[in-house]
């Protein structure tokens, strides 16, 4: 428990609820065929998104005080391959390739090996610097950069034809995942909370505010946010599956 920063651990913990219950939402409408017209529509685009941004850029802020960076991100990449390949068994018509569990294993390992070299930026700047990129790279699955969902600028196609490519952010047109985040533009989100974590760092009437925040459930569940997100999911799925047989 020591050097934890229970605030981040409660954020975190509180984002993985309403991940749960998205996914809940998400097994309800598409494997069950529950009718709710606000999650198939912009209100559910908006949880799901602010789920998954919250959850890359607590990630992020956490990563400067994790340890053994590269064990941990070989060790979702692990993770990542095993539900890829579950998935691709089970629920083929649901496959994921290269999902967040992936990605922050990625987001590691690259993390681990660039982190002296994004320390040398101070932390507003480059905390500036990653939200533009983001937003830049945003477009890149529609082919080009720009700025958030409008291409500004193409890029060459042949990024596009390799079936192999998709990881890195360049989906050919074949290309289906039911979770997907390839390194661009997820990378600078990451990127954005390890500089957040800086500028906290750096307001130390802040950083001890934080430090004394007091762990409850929600850090609990932040904690074990691996296991939770590996189980909950199919114990979802179950649950679906049994409405549905009860209802058929």
């Amino acid at each position: 428990m020591a050097g934890r920063i229970h605030l981040l651990d409660s954020l975190r913990g509180v984002t993985l609820v309403h991940m749960v219950l998205f996914h809940l939402c998400y097994d309800l409408v598409f494997f069950l065929g529950v009718d709710l017209p606000w999650f198939v529509g912009w209100p559910g685009s908006l949880w799901g998104g602010c789920i998954r941004g919250s959850f890359i850029l607590i990630s992020g802020m956490v990563f400067a005080k994790g340890r053994h960076p590269f064990k941990r991100g070989f060790v979702l990449m692990g993770w990542g391959c095993v539900l890829t390949f579950v998935t691709w068994i089970a629920v083929p018509e649901a496959l994921i390739r290269f999902g967040v569990l992936s990605f922050l294993g990625a987001a590691s390992l690259i993390g681990a090996v660039v982190y002296p070299y994004l320390k040398r930026v101070p932390a507003f700047y480059g905390t500036f610097c990653c939200v533009i990129l983001f937003a830049v790279t945003w477009p890149l699955q529609s082919g080009g950069l720009g700025l958030g969902s409008v291409v500004l600028w193409d890029l060459p196609r042949v990024f596009y034809r390799t079936r192999w490519s998709y990881w890195l952010g360049f989906p050919d047109r074949a290309f289906h995942s039911a979770d997907y985040f390839p390194v661009l533009p997820w990378i600078f989100l990451f990127f954005t909370g390890i500089y957040l974590a800086g500028v906290f760092r750096e307001r130390d009437a802040l950083l001890a505010k934080i430090g004394r925040w007091e762990p409850g459930v929600m850090a609990f569940l932040g904690r074990h946010s691996l296991c939770i997100y590996l189980i909950h999911q199919p114990v979802i799925y179950a649950f679906c599956s049994l409405g549905a047989y009860l209802k058929g």
